[in-house]
């Protein structure tokens, strides 16, 4: 007998298809070069680790709080109050299973089936499916069609919503374009969603990844206490395969989100939360990650356009860039599939991230190692020139 699958949730991953592809190749002895997933391909700070062992050698690694250990979320409260000068009480900072993790409680926790959450498009894949699973309605939107440039929401995107919202999640900055909300204009955002009772979820896992100085970058948290923040140590901590994080909540959710977080999940990691509470006193190396994908940055947006990528924005924050392909292929996919055969370069095809428009762009990662980047582009260049 074959037990039924559930409908709600199988979702086919594209990305994971042409990374089984690549990983045949690289079985057949053949070097691919990994630009689709948003991963550093350096690990956790050398000295959260080294803390980090010390403090597991005299632990005992057990069951730690559901909302994770008083020192984490001290420390992060601390991180608000110096980078945002923001005061954020640690009872409100609920320690996950990564940024992820806090997206399902959150959904679980505020709203019933068949809310509708607005999902600005492109946006990154695994939320619109987990919505799905959770039967959330994810009402998808797409303010590139109105702002082309820059392709973040407004409120004028929001009132052309038919139906309203119950909430609404944006990124700044942004997956897959590295877009960047100003704070006026994350302010105007906020403010909007308190006049119409839409629930505000700001997805800040890339903060600390930017490359503009021209204005400082903001959390939600400066201009309300009523909304959610969503972060985590995977991107600029470097730490993704730890599989921590965090989310601010408003004071009245604290408690019953943690309620249901222990019946979920019980805790988070205790050794990654050591890791994490380390990982927060390494700016110097961190700040080095940074400098490297600011120069991987610098060499794909230099070196791209030579290879006939005709259309993109210069990302101002996280390590991606999201191109448009359509004078090149009609379709991302088969773009992706072409440029993992041809030249062992794999990226993520655009119709992971925008159901609508995706077909026509890429995203690249630069994450990876400066020398890989920069054999990446070589290889990508020469493919063009030979296939044209």
């Amino acid at each position: 007998m074959k037990w039924p699958i559930s409908r709600r949730g199988s979702s086919t991953s594209i990305v994971e298809q042409l990374a089984a592809k690549a990983r045949l190749k690289q079985a057949r002895g053949e070097k691919v070069i990994y630009m689709q997933v948003g991963q550093p391909s350096t690990g956790a700070p050398a000295e959260a680790i080294a803390k980090a062992t010390q403090a597991i050698q005299t632990w005992p690694l057990g069951y730690t709080p559901a909302a994770g250990i008083p020192e984490l979320r001290q420390r992060i409260a601390r991180h608000y109050q110096e980078n945002y000068n923001t005061i954020v009480d640690a009872n409100r900072i609920i320690i996950t299973l990564g940024s992820s993790n806090a997206l399902i409680l959150t959904m679980l926790g505020c709203f019933d089936a068949n809310a509708r959450i607005g999902l600005p498009l492109p946006f990154y894949s695994g939320y619109r499916h987990a919505l799905k699973a959770l039967n959330i309605n994810c009402v998808t939107f797409n303010p590139l069609d109105n702002h082309p440039l820059q392709p973040m929401p407004t409120v004028d995107d929001l009132e052309a919503i038919p139906g309203g919202l119950d909430g609404l999640i944006v990124a700044s900055p942004a997956n897959p374009t590295g877009a960047i909300l100003k704070p006026q204009e994350l302010k105007i955002l906020v403010d909007y969603c308190h006049r119409k009772n839409i629930l505000f979820i700001s997805d800040e896992i890339y903060h600390g990844i930017v490359y503009q100085q021209d204005f400082p970058l903001a959390s939600a948290l400066q201009f309300s206490d009523e909304m959610i923040v969503l972060n985590g140590f995977s991107k600029y901590y470097s730490m993704s395969g730890w599989r921590i994080g965090w989310m601010v909540v408003p004071k009245h959710l604290a408690e019953p989100l943690t309620d249901l977080a222990h019946n979920l999940f019980l805790s988070p990691s205790a050794p990654a939360q050591q890791v994490a509470l380390a990982a927060m006193d390494c700016e110097a190396e961190l700040t080095q990650h940074v400098q490297r994908y600011a120069r991987n940055r610098e060499i794909l947006l230099n070196e791209l356009p030579q290879a006939g990528f005709d259309h993109f924005m210069p990302p101002d924050g996280a390590f991606y860039i999201y191109c448009r392909v359509k004078n090149l292929r009609h379709d991302s996919m088969q773009f992706c599939s072409e440029m993992l055969e041809n030249c062992g370069v794999l990226a993520s095809p655009g119709s992971d991230y925008d159901p609508h428009h995706g077909h026509h762009y890429v995203r690249f990662s630069y994450a990876g190692a400066t020398d890989q980047i920069e054999e990446a582009v070589h290889r990508i260049k020469a493919w063009r020139y030979v296939s044209h």
